[in-house]
């Protein structure tokens, strides 16, 4: 869960400004546990020299981010996939490209990124940015592509990463062939495959991103809709991020706000304006010289006392046990009369528990569909729609994009009727409309724009009923019609 518990030194090479940028942009950042955050914080430098950094002309109104903040936040992501494997699964890596839009092929296909076996990769910075911020949409750009250049490895790109043990690598294929099959067959029906995108069954190469992305954006519902895809991603990866949400209360989503909190409220040295690089001195001579991240004392220290604790409670369990079962053998051995009776009682217990099991198990099942982020895709994986569903309803915002990766709706809903704002843009982010609804229903003042920006029309609306409108021409006038049958003759 991000650096909070202490005034935690940064890695060699690491600036403390770029904690700032991570726990800005980057959710999974804040979700992390700290042993693992500066683990992935210590491959950062290394990881930055080692690639070629290029950006595409940035043209049109779109505003150019900071170079080494992007550069930051995508190498952290990166290394947060090779942290518990090895550097070899990116030594072949050597350029990334920001592009200000979305890709296009010689087809004319548009794309979020994509990754190339000779070593590089290209993304839409609109794309990365978006990925990196929500953290539980399973639709990460960044991760997707480098979960990409680690299957290509290996020289076949069938989604079957490097593994160590050979026996290992043709149990993990036998299961690729069937789970593929499943997959597949699942999204054919209406109810599809909540757990994965449904882009990953366009082709075997891409079950491995996809399942990368769910691995670490939805933990939770991976492992329950498909467990054993769950623990091959943590055999392939060596972590389990369905543990971190156990670190804390609050720790399953955190904002870069209530972070701020946290720390305000919870550590003396923090304030809710301090930030890394105004800690810098502290930070930067705190690390021991010499030391990786899995060697910090902190961590040895807080292993020990993990492990004697965990001694501890199975030597408490054992003593449990044992009690237990003496005492289980004493009245056994008193009451054997009563023992088919017993017997029988426990059998209906049984039942009546695994009765109840599932009818938890189908509620939770319930409520990990009802309640989640949902994105609708065109056939080329790029977001068509995206909202919130709770309790089955939409609630918030909800998002149109284009073909183009160009945003073209935002509409408030609540309880899944539209409640409040909504806005419509031409292609080049200039608003086209704006208004509000009311259960459904148009109300108030609703404004036009043409593509220059110059105001297109402006209407009002009664009771869900268009009252007058007045119409802006390119040449400067007007005309106001005071009634809605005179504007559409009815």
């Amino acid at each position: 869960m991000a650096i909070f518990s202490h005034m935690a030194p940064v890695p060699p090479g690491f600036k403390p400004k770029w904690r700032d940028y991570l726990e800005e942009h980057v959710a999974l950042y804040r979700r992390m546990p700290e042993e693992l955050t500066l683990c992935v914080e210590e491959l950062v430098p290394w990881f930055m020299k080692k690639v070629t950094w290029k950006w595409e002309p940035w043209t049109g109104r779109k505003r150019k981010p900071d170079e080494e903040m992007a550069k930051v936040c995508v190498s952290f992501l990166a290394c947060l996939l090779i942290v518990n494997r090895s550097k070899k699964d990116l030594a072949h890596f050597h350029t990334f490209v920001f592009h200000p839009a979305s890709l296009k092929d010689d087809d004319g296909e548009t794309w979020a990124g994509w990754a190339s076996p000779r070593g590089y990769i290209e993304q839409s910075w609109p794309s990365t940015l978006r990925g990196m911020q929500d953290g539980e949409d399973n639709h990460c750009t960044t991760i997707h592509e480098f979960a990409h250049m680690i299957d290509f490895r290996t020289t076949a790109t069938d989604s079957i990463p490097y593994f160590d043990s050979t026996s290992a690598r043709k149990e993990y294929q036998a299961f690729l062939e069937s789970e593929y099959v499943d997959i597949c067959k699942a999204w054919e029906k209406v109810s599809g495959c909540a757990a994965i995108r449904k882009y990953a069954t366009t082709e075997k190469s891409e079950f491995l991103t996809c399942a990368t992305e769910s691995f670490f954006e939805n933990s939770e519902r991976l492992k329950f809709l498909r467990p054993q895809v769950y623990s091959w991603m943590q055999r392939i990866y060596k972590m389990d991020p369905h543990q971190w949400v156990d670190r804390r209360q609050w720790a399953e989503r955190v904002s870069l706000g209530e972070l701020k909190n946290i720390r305000n409220y919870q550590w003396d040295q923090w304030d809710f304006k301090t930030t890394w690089d105004s800690k810098r001195s502290h930070t930067e001579l705190l690390w021991p010289h010499g030391i990786s991240a899995k060697d910090y004392p902190a961590w040895n220290a807080a292993e020990v006392e993990r492990r004697q604790g965990e001694e501890r409670a199975r030597i408490e369990r054992e003593a449990r046990e044992a009690a237990e079962r003496a005492a289980r053998e004493r009245k056994e051995k008193k009451e054997r009369e009563r023992k088919e009776r017993e017997a029988q009682e426990k059998r209906l217990e049984k039942e009546e528990r695994e009765r109840r099991e599932e009818a938890e198990r189908k509620q939770r099942e319930r409520y990990l569909l009802n309640n989640r982020t949902v994105i609708v895709e065109y056939p080329n994986g790029m977001p068509q729609l995206k909202y919130e569903l709770v309790d089955g309803h939409r609630e918030g915002l909800m998002q149109r994009w284009d073909e183009q990766g160009n945003l073209r709706e935002e509409t408030e809903y609540s309880r899944g009727r539209k409640q409040g704002m909504v806005t419509y843009y031409y292609p080049d982010g200039q608003k086209e409309m704006a208004g509000f609804y009311i259960l459904d229903e148009r109300a108030g003042l609703w404004r036009g724009w043409h593509e220059d920006g110059t105001k297109s029309f402006q209407s009002r609306y009664r009771d869900g009923e268009l009252y007058r409108w007045k119409q802006y021409r390119h040449d400067g006038t007007d005309q106001t019609y005071s009634r809605a049958k005179n504007r559409f003759g009815r």
